[in-house]
């Protein structure tokens, strides 16, 4: 029985649960091993290193794979990364501890990650340093047009744009938010490049250097340009890929992880609701979305089939013909929704692959930026597809979609544990569609302000609030997704960062109704 060790990005569900239930299903011939989840800190607050020392020593002494979140290991975790003081001496030494592991284990494979520092568009000091509440737009503006001018002469009205943003950031206030936050940049951007030398040693034996929230232009961008630039420099092209993700990636290592046991290289067939869906540049993303979903498919250990006959899975993504809007417009489809893709046409054919052609059939849905897209829902309602899927997942922006129903899916091929299958599948439409599309909204615009409460502090992680999100999440259930009405048990609900953004659900498939 081979071993596996596991440590997590943070402690968010999304980050720790969701490999753990793919894990369940493949318990049969490994031991999975990850951190006790109140070691990993709580959002702002990073995880004592002390303690990720340790058990990374601890388990993988014997240990046969171990998948690394790096920045848990330099930073504390996902959010700690954008609010460290730590300098590059100081992350070194923590960074050669991989060194250290290595050599007390040369038989240990190392599938690591290693974030781009992200650079959201928006003002909000929720998961940045407090001054990005007041400047963050204008930063990440900054980094647009210093990028863009580098590509193309800019047009007035870009000139003009530039010109109004950098005098916003004139300010001395401003000044020092900026300077801080290009310092730290600078010192992950050197730490990203440090670990393409530990590739090229053969310490880490294959990364990912996810960009967090991208966008084609912006310091994002340009910080993913220079790491392509050294990993081209050192041949890594097939042990380092850099593309749109972050907290779906544990969930994507693990199933390189499990094909590379099995000696499997699952052969994927994509399919799209029109030919224009594979086109669109998703939200917070930096390229079209047929290149990222090869890049998952890759990146899990698999590889795109040309033709149908040739597949052992189907990875059916939903998308808009045109431009994706969040799920909370849903109720706004513009032609992309309705003129310029065949939603029938698609579920048609996941219906035939699954009925005729005896092929497993797994979902990304990303007609909408964090949740289902309803139309796509009522169509499996019709059919009764729930659970003839092999995967299902529409949460957050469209990568962590896709990087959690290839998995599954990927899975699903070699060990069909029926019971653990169901349980996550059921997770992934009352948590994704029940709540993501339909509950989330409700409670934001009912209830939040009447409790006394907002949309990024609702009080703590459990209590009224949660209570209430439990009922609104049945209610809603029962609208939208009738069939799964009493087939499903709701083991624990709470609210892991205290706001509305996203639950912690641990939930169980009853099964058929007699």
């Amino acid at each position: 029985m081979k071993k596996v060790v596991y440590l997590p990005l943070d402690e968010r569900p999304c980050n720790y649960d969701y490999p753990i239930q793919l894990a369940s299903i493949a318990k049969k011939d490994m031991e999975f091993v990850t951190i006790s989840q109140e070691k990993l800190g709580l959002k702002k607050r990073p995880a004592e290193h002390q303690n990720i020392t340790q058990f990374l020593f601890d388990t993988c002494a014997d240990a046969d794979y171990l998948i690394l979140a790096i920045d848990t290991l330099l930073y504390g975790g996902i959010i700690p990364s954008r609010l460290h003081e730590f300098d590059e001496e100081q992350l070194t030494t923590r960074l050669n501890e991989i060194k250290v592991l290595k050599e007390k284990n040369p038989k240990l494979k190392i599938f690591a990650y290693h974030l781009i520092m992200r650079c959201p568009s928006y003002s909000s000091n929720d998961e940045e340093p407090d001054y990005y509440a007041t400047c963050g737009r204008e930063i990440h503006l900054c980094g647009h047009y210093q990028h863009l001018s580098q590509t193309k002469e800019l047009t007035k009205q870009e000139r003009e744009e530039k010109e109004k943003i950098e005098q916003i950031l004139q300010k001395e206030e401003n000044q020092i938010a900026i300077k801080d936050y290009l310092h730290r940049r600078k010192i992950n951007l050197n730490m990203n490049l440090k670990t393409l030398d530990f590739v090229s040693e053969g310490i880490i034996d294959f990364l990912i250097i996810p960009q967090d929230d991208s966008a084609p232009y912006g310091y994002t961008a340009l910080d993913q340009l220079k790491i392509k630039n050294k990993v081209r420099e050192y041949r890594l092209q097939d042990k380092v890929l850099t593309y749109p993700g972050a907290d779906e990636v544990g969930n994507t290592l693990f199933a390189r992880v499990f094909n590379t046991l099995h000696h499997q290289k699952p052969i994927v067939y994509l399919h799209y609701p029109s030919p224009l869906c594979k086109t669109i540049i998703p939200c917070a993303e930096d390229r079209p979305l047929d290149i990222s979903a090869r890049y998952q498919i890759i990146a899990a250990g698999g590889i795109v089939a040309s033709t149908i006959q040739e597949a052992d899975l189907v990875f059916a993504i939903n998308a808009p013909g045109k431009e994706m809007l969040a799920s909370q417009y849903r109720n706004f489809r513009g032609t992309g929704y309705s003129t310029l893709r065949n939603l029938e046409e698609f579920v048609s054919f996941i219906e035939y692959c699954i009925d005729t052609l005896k092929k497993p059939v797994t979902i990304g849905d990303v007609g909408y930026c964090n949740g289902s897209d309803p139309q796509l829902i009522s169509l499996i309602e019709e059919k009764k597809l729930y659970f003839k899927l092999a995967g299902y997942a529409s949460w957050n922006i469209p990568c962590n979609s896709l990087g959690t129903a290839l998995p599954m899916g990927m899975h699903f091929l070699l060990f069909k544990d029926k019971q653990k299958h169901d349980d996550f599948l059921m997770h992934r439409f009352v948590e994704d569609a029940g709540y993501d599309t339909f509950v989330r909204k409700i409670v934001r615009e009912e209830y939040c302000e009447k409790m006394g409460y907002t949309i990024y502090d609702i009080g703590g992680q459990r209590g009224d609030f949660s209570e209430l999100v439990k009922k609104l999440l049945d209610e809603q259930v029962a609208i939208h997704m009738p069939y799964l009405k009493d087939k499903y048990q709701i083991l624990d609900l709470y609210m892991p960062w205290s706001r509305t953004y996203e639950i912690g659900l641990k939930i169980k498939y009853k099964g058929e109704i007699q």
